[in-house]
């Protein structure tokens, strides 16, 4: 679930690479935005950018892999387009970018805005094909040498993204380079989270839009989809409803969604689990095992998708038969995810939120808390999972306005002894996208309803023969419905 690809050529959303013609940096946003990075970098030199004097990020090549890489995330965020096989260092008075020719004439443009913007030069090093870049690069060293340095290191102080590990070989030697200088490195990922945190409006209305398409592709395809093959009795696997499913966030007008489809994308394939085995982290998978829908069953499904870069995210819990600990221990998570929702206004602290829902359970259901998942889940945007954002027990960061979370969270590997072996082990999951206003929190998933009488179902044959039938298949097969337990 946490990754994505890059690499595509589309200009318009998050995908695009603009390695070729045609493509046209938004000019005003590039200068907000860059504003915006600059102050935050002075307001929080220290406890968040390491003391930096310059901020090197290399952006790798594109990659057809499924990943989220927060130095494509910062290309996306200040110029709209990724610029694989990049480096930009940002000083005070000067931002140096090594890249090719191509890549170089997009940039040009962006020259005026950065000097209006924060008053630096916009210096370009174009790399010829088959130059491996060195020379360019102790270009880019000696500028960051004779800049002032703003503490008492004998040498200048340079954050990047330790983390990413270098591909490619421009990468590699920019790496390589780097490190043997004898500049003080400092991690500054802290600094880029807490920079993308808070969502301006248009990044807002991108997510409202990837919401919407979320949750009518769980609405309007996932819910009938499962309704159908249960109804029908029909053999599909967990992989095979994952591709059909993908396929309809792709072309949102199969969901009656009136947005461009070059504009979206998944955020990581969709994910169904049933049968038994679980997995409620974020790199969750569909297996081929068929569906499994018999008395007791409990079924997961979970859809991201993208718009324009920004994702969404939602999962729903669905009961088949449910057992009373089953109906009773979704009550309560049900309560606790609202719960969580509730506590998540401007001041307050991460941890917070993740105790209303640990609250919840020790009240209602003391025999639960164990198998409560550790968190309630992170800060969503261009990236997935806005790790800086993680809703646990120990994050003391403070709620702001116009921050964005995916609110996940789970009950895992709960036992039940009434059940058949394929129903004894179950997981539920609940998840939504919250956009945190001034006022109040809003759902933007909501329109998929996750209350019991919606996600509950039963084909009970006593049941059925004391009201009328809704639907019967060709063969005479009973109906599902739903109902409240």
């Amino acid at each position: 679930m946490a990754d994505h690809r890059n690499g595509s050529t589309q200009p318009s959303n998050g995908k695009a690479s603009a390695a070729g013609s045609g493509y046209s940096i938004d000019l005003n946003a590039f200068q907000s935005r860059l504003k915006t990075f600059y102050s935050h970098w002075d307001e929080h030199k220290t406890d968040l950018w390491g003391s930096s004097d310059a901020i090197a990020i290399a952006c790798p090549p594109p990659s057809e892999d499924l990943r989220y890489l927060k130095s494509t995330a910062l290309n996306l965020w200040l110029l709209g387009f990724e610029f694989p096989e990049t480096i930009m260092v940002f000083m005070k008075k000067q931002i140096h970018i090594l890249c090719s020719q191509k890549k170089a004439s997009i940039l040009e443009s962006v020259k005026k805005s950065a000097r209006e913007a924060v008053g630096a030069d916009l210096v370009l090093h174009v790399k010829p094909k088959n130059d491996d870049g060195t020379a360019l690069m102790d270009a880019i060293f000696r500028s960051i040498r004779a800049q002032p340095k703003s503490d008492d290191h004998d040498s200048a102080t340079v954050g990047y993204i330790s983390r990413e590990a270098p591909e490619g070989k421009l990468l590699e030697t920019w790496t390589e380079k780097l490190k043997n200088t004898k500049f003080n490195l400092i991690d500054v990922a802290t600094g880029l989270s807490s920079l993308f945190a808070a969502k301006s409006n248009e990044e807002l209305t991108s997510i409202k839009r990837a919401a919407y398409l979320t949750t009518s592709v769980m609405k309007n395809f996932v819910v009938t989809k499962l309704e159908n093959v249960i109804d029908e009795e029909k053999k599909v696997s967990h992989s095979t409803l994952m591709e059909e499913t993908e396929k309809v966030i792709l072309e949102p007008s199969k969901v009656n969604c009136k947005l461009k489809a070059d504009n979206v994308d998944i955020c990581y394939p969709p994910i169904f689990q049933s049968g038994g085995e679980f997995d409620l982290r974020p790199s969750a998978v569909s297996n081929d095992e068929l569906l499994h829908y018999d008395s007791a069953s409990v079924i997961i499904c979970a859809v991201g998708a993208r718009y324009k870069s920004y994702c969404s995210n939602i999962a729903r819990t669905f009961l088949i038969d449910a057992e009373p600990l089953q109906s009773r221990a979704y009550g309560v998570l049900l309560k606790a995810h609202e719960a969580v929702i509730g506590s998540m206004k401007p001041g307050n602290k991460l941890s917070v939120a993740y105790q209303a829902a640990v609250s919840v359970v020790e009240r209602d259901a003391p025999d639960l808390v164990s198998y409560l998942t550790k968190s309630a889940g992170t800060g969503i945007g261009i990236e997935f999972r806005e790790s800086g954002l993680n809703l646990n027990a120990k994050n003391e960061q403070i709620i702001r306005e116009g921050m964005v979370f995916n609110v996940s969270i789970g009950f895992q590997n709960l036992q039940s002894e009434k059940s058949k072996p394929k129903n004894r082990h179950f997981s539920l999951l609940l998840a939504d996208t919250v956009i945190i206003n001034k006022d109040k929190t809003e759902v933007v998933t909501s329109m998929s309803s996750k209350a019991l009488k919606d996600v509950a179902y039963s084909f009970n044959e006593d049941e059925e023969e004391e009201r009328p039938r809704t639907k019967v298949d060709a063969k005479g097969a009973e109906p599902f419905t739903k109902t409240t337990l």
